[in-house]
Formats: structure tokens, C-alpha cells, sequence
């Protein structure tokens, strides 16, 4: 299986009327590997604050999570494994490292 058919038919797959508004696969080097068509655009910035939270947790608190352009509240993940973001009641951003 492809990344690519892992997001089209695992992470984007519908469950009872739900489902994901975007994915992707992102390399730690900022290279995309894989998505879905909604998936925005990251600056490099953004990429890199990303990379610099999972290597110094609790660094995004301050600014928020910033992701193509909107920004996120931080809140609780797993330390150097996870980053949550939260925008709205039904809306958030999760980000994990493997």
C-alpha cells in the first residue's frame, strides 16, 4: 500500500457520516509524501516550529500552533511524540512524529 491509499482510503474514509477534512504525510525534512486534495499549504516556518516543538516541547505554547496561515491554541499531547492544536469546539489539529 502507498501513503497516498493509506490517506485516500484509511485517514479519509468516511465512518457513519464522519470523516477528516484533511491529511498528510509530511517528512521530517518538510517534504510532503502524501495527501488529501483540502490539505493546505505549509510555510516553512511553520514546518520548522513544528520540527522545533517535537525536539523542545512546550516551545509553541507562547505563539500557538501555526498552520497554512491560522492559528492554533496548544494543548496537551504526548511530549516529543504528539502536538494538538485547537481552533474551534469541533476543530483541531493533531500532528504526530514516528
Amino acid at each position: 500500500m502507498s501513503w497516498q491509499s493509506y490517506i485516500d482510503d484509511q485517514l479519509m474514509y468516511d465512518v457513519d457520516g464522519h470523516h477528516l477534512q484533511a491529511a498528510a504525510i509530511i517528512g521530517n525534512d518538510g517534504a510532503v509524501w502524501a495527501q488529501s486534495p483540502a490539505f493546505p499549504k505549509f510555510k516553512p516556518e511553520e514546518m520548522s516550529a513544528i520540527m522545533k516543538d517535537f525536539d523542545e516541547p512546550g516551545s509553541l505554547a507562547p505563539t500557538g500552533l501555526h498552520l497554512a496561515g491560522s492559528k492554533y491554541m496548544v494543548i496537551q499531547g504526548e511530549s516529543g511524540a504528539v502536538i494538538r492544536g485547537k481552533k474551534a469546539v469541533d476543530f483541531f489539529q493533531q500532528i504526530n512524529k514516528t
